[in-house]
């Protein structure tokens, strides 16, 4: 088929829509998904422009198309986690004009996004049990092993142990599944996104395979790659979008690799010649030399690289090669000496690197590469701030020239530089990481996966920046697991095995077939996924647990008590703990409110004044009745109260989009002064006898203290066995993956606004019991106290994590804190400076002890 054909062909398939194509003429109760005329408008930019698109029963339909182009806009709309401007979506028949996830799910359509759609904070197998219809959903009890049944059909290439929290795992670890949980939806239509990306070939050998069962059971595929060798591997029917616009759809088998491509740019585009054969300048001077460089994953490695070089790294993954490339960059450790220019290079940590003139370019853009929130200047400018400034101050118009000028030169496709790089599209982004690292000026360059998820046209344009990137004098090290890529750009090639430089390829030998052809005789088997492999040892299992400081607090405050034991005898008798313990019932309730808030990523500064209105209505409305009816009635109305707070410290949070601080603060602030118009003093006279009944004990024990044992305990069954549990640490994890997936996350967060505001309540009957009256004060110091403790307890303030044992253990803490200091004579103000560095020391201790985990 000619160029001519083809264009004439994209011009008959515009008109007509192309949807009934000769090839697949099937009745309509064949189609299982249908977009109708589906457009979308962001700001300054029309993403899809009136699609129509017609998936059928049995077929693997193809999407094509530059980054930008439209293709996950439109698989985003498709799946419900986007809402078209117009247009409809028709699953298995049923059509719908603005479709939620969970609706699309239910219909029969799974996707696999080019990012996965995992909780971190959750394990493999809650993950994959959250996005399971409700008729394929196990029970909680049953998950680990319903998901290892799932992932077993992954056993060849991954062994990942369903209890094993999705942050630990590595990127293709996650990739497998996120695929596995899709195809254990036995949808009626999968898409994948882009899945292939961070596959070991193995892995994709499997997923074709499962890929071609789905499609012999009567399912049907949306596959989307920029990989077109994969699309004719597979592609019954290809259709390409350019600039959001459906240019066509074509018979797989009769569409050339090279008629695909020309269609995605628009243009007749020709490979080019690999760098060996097109260079008309000797290389220079050595400029990198590294000499005995070993660490974790690789040992005793001697490089030398020269100016306007290109360097390959390639071979089976997990052989060394990427871990190589990090530690040059600072981010693991690396022993030996790196001389770069003849000067001592130190690379303890990034920004070492890069003062010595080495930058990276990360392979993993969407963790390590951008900054989501920040503009595609910000990004761009980050690392060359010191360049831009004088005397410690930026100049923005030299920022936005220089940022200008290299994006212009990148052609990097966006409404303004000022828009957040979040909105952009995959390889655009990764542009703006790649300019970041070219503004440096550094003299040499470290590309991990320089062109992963790029099209065909933007994988060029890389090409040659980096080539031009040489020729200013620069040296490169390029890591890709492609090997045509390697071939078209480097100079000569490295191949690692087992941790060495195994082979190196130039002249003739650096071709495709003698880098794949080096990197399998280098070394008789690729390795799985590896962190799914690893053994999980009892130091991680702790760092894992989310109980774990919860244990640490028992140890703590056991060690007080004997500390305050050894001081008085007056500690281990039954009037002292008739005095700390309905304090501690009380810190304990303000805990538990203050962790559900803080389990989907805010905190609630108001707890503390709005336990003071509380008391204050008390003396009001509980001052009024004398009968058993009229006390529910008062507790009630106090509940009310309490849901309205939390109801408008959710409006301010997630409706208005106020920072939960400040939301909570101006809540904190305007119920205080309500409470103080109704009592300026302390005045009012709660009824006696529900003081007697709030202060009723066990002997000593006091039968608050107990209720808030058993609300811990249920709070945190909840919070792992029940689904509500887990959409609720699912929407702190990962707020917008848990709507893509369909966790309805504004509810969730609305449940936990109002749940917090309500256990406030109890905290604030025990308040009235000590003080009798309407004092509009007396919870004021419980907020930061609160805070305190459930950090203590293992909260993460970013949501997702955290116990509300620990939490009540946290209050147990802080209790025995002011205690103890009392029972020592140390000063008062001893209490405040104990409770602030042991927050700190708690949070800094759990956070890297996670981290660690993570990494190892």
């Amino acid at each position: 088929m000619t160029q001519q054909e083809i264009v004439e062909d994209v011009m008959y398939v515009s008109d007509v829509q192309v949807q009934e194509d000769p090839v697949h003429e099937i009745a309509d109760q064949d189609v299982v998904l249908r977009l109708d005329a589906v457009d979308k408008k962001y700001p300054g930019v029309h993403a899809i422009k009136g699609v129509s698109l017609t998936v059928r029963r049995g077929e693997i339909h193809a999407l094509v198309g530059q980054n930008g182009a439209g293709k996950s806009t439109l698989v985003g709309i498709a799946a419900g986690s986007i809402t078209a401007d117009s247009g409809t979506v028709e699953i298995g028949g049923v059509a719908a004009t603005d479709p939620s996830p969970a609706w699309c799910r239910e219909q029969g359509l799974a996707i696999v996004y080019q990012e996965p759609a995992l909780l971190p904070d959750l394990t493999v197998a809650e993950n994959m049990r959250l996005s399971m219809p409700e008729d394929r959903r196990p029970s909680v009890g049953e998950q680990v092993g319903w998901a290892e049944g799932i992932l077993s059909r992954w056993s060849s290439v991954a062994s990942i142990d369903p209890r094993t929290p999705v942050r630990e795992l590595q990127p293709d670890a996650r990739f497998v599944v996120e695929i596995a949980k899709a195809m254990a939806e036995e949808p009626k239509v999968i898409v994948l996104d882009e899945p292939t990306e961070h596959l070991l070939p193995p892995a994709v050998a499997e997923l074709f395979r499962l890929v071609s069962e789905l499609i012999d059971a009567g399912g049907a595929v949306v596959y989307i790659s920029h990989r077109l060798n994969e699309v004719k591997q597979i592609a019954h029917t290809v259709s390409v979008l350019r600039d959001g616009a459906l240019v066509g759809t074509f018979d797989g088998a009769e569409v050339t690799e090279q008629d695909v491509v020309n269609l995605v740019v628009g243009r007749e585009l020709t490979r080019a010649h690999t760098r060996a054969e097109t260079r008309t300048t000797a290389l220079g001077d050595t400029l990198l030399e590294v000499t005995g460089f070993s660490g974790t994953g690789f040992d005793d490695l001697d490089l030398t690289v020269h100016v306007g070089e290109i360097v390959g790294f390639a071979g089976v993954e997990g052989q060394g090669q990427r871990e190589v490339l990090r530690a040059l960059g600072g981010l693991v450790a690396g022993r030996g000496t790196i001389e770069l220019g003849g000067r001592a290079v130190k690379t303890s940590s990034p920004t070492a690197a890069l003062a010595g003139g080495i930058a990276y370019l990360p392979h993993d853009r969407h963790h390590e590469g951008i900054l989501p929130g920040l503009s595609l200047r910000e990004n761009a400018s980050l690392s060359s701030l010191g360049r831009l400034s004088r005397v410690g101050v930026l100049s923005r118009l030299r920022e936005r020239k220089a940022t200008s000028e290299t994006f212009a030169s990148m052609r990097v496709k966006a409404p303004s530089a000022e828009v957040d790089v979040a909105t952009l599209s995959g390889g655009n982004q990764q542009k703006v990481v790649l300019s970041r690292v070219l503004m440096t000026e550094s003299k040499l360059i470290l590309a991990d996966e320089p062109t992963q998820g790029v099209d065909i046209g933007a994988r060029e344009e890389i090409y040659t920046i980096l080539r031009e990137a040489a020729t200013r004098g620069a040296a490169i090290i390029v890591l890709s697991s492609s090997a045509a890529e390697l071939e078209q750009l480097c100079d000569r090639v490295i191949v690692f095995s087992r941790g060495k430089a195994a082979k190196e390829l130039v002249g003739d030998d650096l071709s495709e077939h003698g880098i794949a052809q080096a990197a399998l005789s280098a070394t008789g088997s690729r390795s799985r996924v590896g962190t799914a492999l690893r053994k999980v040892t009892f130091g991680r299992k702790l760092a894992r647990n989310d109980l774990t400081p919860a244990a640490i607090l028992a140890i703590a405050t056991i060690l007080l008590a004997g500390v305050a034991i050894s001081q008085s005898e007056f500690y281990l008798t039954a009037r002292n703990f008739g005095l700390i313990l309905p304090l501690l019932a009380t810190l304990a309730f303000f805990a538990m409110a203050q962790q559900v808030v803080m389990m989907v990523g805010g905190i609630d500064l108001s707890v503390g004044p709005l336990a003071g209105l509380l008391v204050v209505v008390g003396s009001f409305v509980l001052s009024a009745y004398k009968t058993p009816i009229g006390m529910i009635i008062g507790l009630i109305v106090l509940a009310l109260v309490a849901a309205v707070v939390g109801l408008v410290n959710w409006t301010l949070a997630v409706v208005v989009k106020i920072n939960p601080l400040i939301a909570t603060l101006v809540t904190y602030t305007a119920i205080q002064g309500i409470a103080y118009l109704l009592r300026p003093l302390p005045a009012g006279k709660i009824d006696p006898i529900f003081l007697s009944y709030a202060s009723t004990k066990l002997g000593f024990i006091p039968i608050m203290i107990v209720l808030a044992i058993v609300v811990a305990v249920l709070l945190e069954f909840a919070m792992y066995r029940t689904l509500f549990g887990i959409r609720l640490r699912a929407t702190g994890s990962a707020h917008a993956t848990a709507d893509r997936i369909g966790v309805r996350t504004k509810r969730i967060t609305l449940i936990a606004y109002v749940g917090c505001s309500v256990l406030v309540v109890p905290a604030a009957v025990l308040l009235m019991a000590q003080a009798g009256t309407g004092n509009a004060s007396i919870g004021d110091s419980y907020t930061l106290a609160s805070i305190g403790a459930a950090v203590l307890g293992g909260a993460s303030i970013f949501g997702g994590r955290g116990s509300f044992i620990g939490a009540c253990l946290g209050a147990v803490l802080v209790i025995q804190i002011n205690t103890v200091v009392q029972f020592i004579g140390l000063p008062l103000y001893w209490q405040q400076w104990l409770l602030g560095g042991l927050t700190i020391a708690a949070a800094a201790f759990y956070s890297k002890s996670r981290t660690l985990a993570e990494r190892s």
